[in-house]
This record gives structure tokens, sequence and C-alpha cells, in this order.
């Protein structure tokens, strides 16, 4: 699978799974409602599994950070007249997502077989 593919699913995952886990953990239904940095630890630790997972492509990672909340937020949150700002808000928020996998790409060795692929 081309790594780019594989950048968006493993961000989409991720993402999407950051908006699984508040009310448990929180309480609250929507992770940015939540009282803590829930949401905002939760981007970045996401972010950073996936910078190690898949170390190229940042757009793709935010791409994935994107699809992935706004995925799971389709099916299991109530659609109103605000969710187009809503995702205007996700876009934004996924910054700090990709900032972690940028960070974290940036101290990750790469293989020998990811050094010498030539693929960009």
């Amino acid at each position: 699978m081309k790594a780019r593919v594989l950048a968006v699913i493993v961000s989409a995952v991720l993402a999407a799974t950051v908006w699984t886990l508040p009310i448990p953990i929180t309480g609250r239904k929507e992770p940015w409602d939540a009282d803590s940095l829930y949401y905002f630890a939760g981007l970045a630790v996401a972010g950073a599994v996936s910078g190690v997972v898949v170390p190229k492509h940042l757009w793709a990672h935010y791409l994935g950070a994107v699809l992935g909340q706004a995925a799971y937020e389709l099916p299991f949150l109530k659609l109103g007249p605000q969710f187009i700002l809503g995702l205007v808000f996700l876009a934004g928020y996924s910054i700090i997502f990709v900032v972690a996998a940028a960070i974290v790409m940036l101290f990750r060795k790469p293989r020998i077989s990811e050094s010498t692929d030539g693929s960009a």
C-alpha cells in the first residue's frame, strides 16, 4: 500500500478514536466540550503515533485527521445548522495532530528500506 494512502487511513482511524473516548474519560459527548485538555492531548498523542507509523506525507496525515473526525461525527452526533462550523473547527484543531506527527517525524530515524525506496 502506498505510504500516502496508509497515512490517510492511519490518521483517520486515530483521529476518530479521539472522538470515541471522551464519554468514559471526561463524561462529555464531544471531546472539545471537556473541561480538560483531553481533546488537545488526544490529538497530539494520535498525531505522534500516526507520525511514527507512517513517517512521511504530512498533508496526508492532516487530510486523514480531518476526514476521520468528520466521519465519526456524521453517524454518531446530531447534525444541525452548526455542522459546517464544526467542520471548520475540526480543520483548525487538526493542525495539532499534524504538528505532533511532524515533530515525531523529525526525530524518527528512517529504516534502510525507507531511505532507499526512492518514493516521495
